[in-house]
């Protein structure tokens, strides 16, 4: 049972209204008879939950909670609802609107717990305020204070609501600089992959005596991995792959600018060391970034099949021939690093069914759910496992070995670049 400070009992039943605002006003005396007929105090006894006053409505009476919890409210129910304050046993509940000309609620009433209500109504407040001036006063204090609590309540929510708007405006912002870096990422990555169409060859020679296959596949990001086939004035045919550093569309300008430089200088040199150091001082004297280019560049000679090449930082080329599977060694600085590199040539001679595999890092480099790569030896292993098969047969077993190594689920992390020479029986002198 609750007491408030006047000391009287707030969970008594009251016989007349007199004594009822007697009991809750201090200033106020007892009421005569006369002045508080013929209102009877009528009692309400309601359940948690239910709404006693509704903000809007026209009112015509108040309550004084004998025991209980009332939630004052405004746009109760909806998601801008404001609790504006908790109302005990003691106190009055709906006074405000009874001292309005328009005598509607200001704000909604809800029984928070059990609740046993005292009902005034307006005809009988009217009656004691004539006979009693005092009544005035306390009610007048009694609404500057409730005035005061619903402005601080309604500055407390502003403030918050303020804070809110204030947060969602910033995550707002922040969401729109993530969906245009997003969208310009996308844009950037569209427009690497047109470059990469562009420029890579759609189809392999055809070169009496050999068989030629290459596979490229570009991760989401777009590397700079780029391949050819290059038929020579003398009718050699010269095999390039390369891969430049970096991802998206400034390493795709550079790949651009790489490829384009060999197709136009390969016809102009025999050599492959040679045509390696000419495009390496173009591209130390063009190119501003700090981008590099890995390439291996080899002429064969399809009559002869002698293989020439020259390796300027690429991974090496694998030569499956009747003993076993062995690397093509050639060492070179990657072209763009640094003038006045030398490119050391080496040469070997393909014989009937000997094959040639030149690939790009993101093979070797593919990594499983433990971060473990795939590998040169998995990768020299299942070129041997494919040793007999057909160009286009080894491309997809190195494939299939990567796919099953990496997992389904895998993201390629690289561009993945293949390239394979045959020398097949026909070529046989």
């Amino acid at each position: 049972m609750v007491s408030d400070p006047s000391g009287h009992n707030p969970a008594a039943s009251y016989a007349d209204l007199g004594e009822l605002l007697s009991a809750h006003f201090p200033s106020v005396s007892a009421l005569s008879p006369v002045a508080a007929e013929p209102e009877a105090v009528r009692e309400l006894h309601l359940t948690p939950g239910t709404v006693i006053l509704r903000e809007g409505d026209q009112s015509d009476c108040f309550y004084f909670i004998l025991e209980g919890e009332v939630e004052i409210a405004r746009a109760m129910g909806t998601p801008d609802e404001v609790v504006l304050g908790i109302r005990r046993a003691g106190e009055p509940v709906g006074e405000m609107s009874l001292l309005t000309p328009e005598g509607r609620r200001g704000a909604s009433a809800r029984a928070l717990t059990p609740v046993r209500l005292s009902e005034v109504t307006r005809a009988a407040l009217d009656a004691a305020l004539a006979h009693q001036p005092s009544l005035a006063m306390e009610l007048a204090r009694l609404v500057t204070r409730r005035l005061r609590e619903s402005d601080d309540a309604t500055i407390r929510y502003l403030g918050e609501r303020n804070r809110q708007l204030a947060t969602a405006y910033e995550e707002l912002q922040a969401a729109q600089a993530q969906l245009l870096e997003r969208e310009r990422h996308e844009q950037e990555l569209r427009v690497a992959r047109q470059i990469q169409r562009t420029m890579l060859r759609e189809k392999e020679p055809e070169l009496p005596g050999w068989q030629m296959a290459a596979y490229y596949q570009p991760s989401r990001e777009v590397g700079g991995d780029f391949y050819d086939f290059l038929e020579l004035p003398d009718g050699r045919l010269g095999l390039l792959v390369g891969d430049v550093s970096g991802k998206g569309t400034p390493s795709a300008l550079v790949m651009a600018s790489t490829l384009s430089a060999l197709r136009a200088i390969a016809g102009e040199y025999a050599s492959p060391g040679t045509v390696l150091e000419r495009v390496n001082r173009l591209m130390v004297d063009g190119t501003t970034t700090n981008m590099f280019i890995t390439c291996l560049f080899a002429i064969l000679d399809p009559e002869s099949g002698r293989l020439q090449f020259a390796n300027a930082g690429h991974d090496l080329p694998y030569w499956a021939r009747e003993d076993g599977v062995v690397e093509l060694r050639a060492t070179g600085m990657p072209l763009g690093m640094m003038d006045g590199m030398q490119y050391p040539e080496h040469e070997v001679v393909l014989e009937p069914y000997d094959m040639v595999l030149f690939c790009s890092d993101g093979v070797v480099e593919a990594h499983n759910s433990t971060r473990e790569m795939f590998g040169y030896e998995r990768l020299r292993a299942t070129f041997w496992r494919y040793r007999d098969a057909a160009c286009e047969s080894l491309l997809q077993g190195v494939l299939q070995a990567v796919d099953e190594f990496t997992g389904s689920q895998s993201e390629q992390e690289d561009d993945i670049t293949l390239l394979a020479l045959r020398r097949s029986r026909a070529s046989a002198v």
